[in-house]
């Protein structure tokens, strides 16, 4: 192999150095893109929905997108400040350096969310696994830290399991993630994420079929080479002598 490489062009010689680097990176890359292909599909397919009226058309344990506005109820019995977050994520204040092994937590309180027909659902956080908080509306600085993340009255998109067993209240359970955005603008962010990664499979899987290409045509000239070479060392040219001219 490394007289292949050694033989050939700088460039013909370095894919082949990396090909076997390229192609698990191009295997690793092809892994993904079918996650994110698979992630793209389901979000596709759940439902959003903003009336309770259309909620309670949903099976029971069905999972789905609810958009709303987080309620003044949340604040009940224990009044919230005008500046409090319901759900928030802990960053570092601007210009801070991240300290050693510093971690940043993510709170997920539950609330109240007011439905577009005047409906109300609570809004039940999964217990065990981390919320995803994304497209936070405020940031509001906290000594070192800075809290970004959603008050009452703000607009927001939940994800989580309809639960309609209880026949006293309305509930959204096991919810796992939150954004000030639509479902429109999620399924924008994984177009974008599901292109970024489909690019970066193509490129990848052009140079690993390139270096394999290369590779293949080094070995049969190679191959050539020393069928060549072995022709010349066990059959050499013979010589042939002149008879002597006959004598008068």
């Amino acid at each position: 192999m490394i007289k292949i490489i050694r033989n050939s062009g700088w460039i013909t010689g370095t894919l082949i150095f990396f090909m076997p680097i390229l192609l698990i990176f191009f295997l690793a890359s092809q892994a993904g893109y079918s996650q994110v292909k698979s992630r793209f599909e389901e979000y596709r397919q759940i439902p959003e929905i903003t009336s309770l009226a259309a909620l309670q058309e949903q099976p029971n344990d069905e999972v789905l997108m609810l958009r709303g506005q987080i309620a003044p109820e949340t604040c009940q019995p224990t009044p919230c400040a005008p500046d409090d977050l319901i759900v928030y994520r802990e960053r570092p204040a601007e210009g801070r350096e991240v300290r050693f092994r510093e971690e940043f937590d993510d709170i997920f309180y539950g609330f109240v969310m007011s439905l577009s027909d005047g409906g109300s659902v609570i809004i039940v956080p999964h217990d065990e696994y981390e919320p995803i908080i994304l497209e936070e509306l405020h940031a509001i600085p906290a000594g070192d830290y800075l809290l970004t993340g959603f008050q009452v009255g703000d607009t927001v998109t939940v994800q989580g399991k309809w639960s309609s067993e209880a026949s006293d209240v309305s509930a959204l359970i096991d919810v796992t993630g939150i954004t000030g955005g639509d479902k429109q603008s999620l399924i924008a962010d994984w177009e974008q994420s599901f292109q970024q990664v489909s690019w970066a499979r193509n490129i990848l899987g052009a140079l690993t079929g390139l270096g394999i290409i290369f590779l293949i045509i080094q070995l049969r000239r190679s191959r050539r080479n020393n069928n060549h070479e072995e022709t010349e060392e066990w059959h050499p040219p013979t010589t042939t002598t002149k008879a002597p001219p006959a004598s008068p």
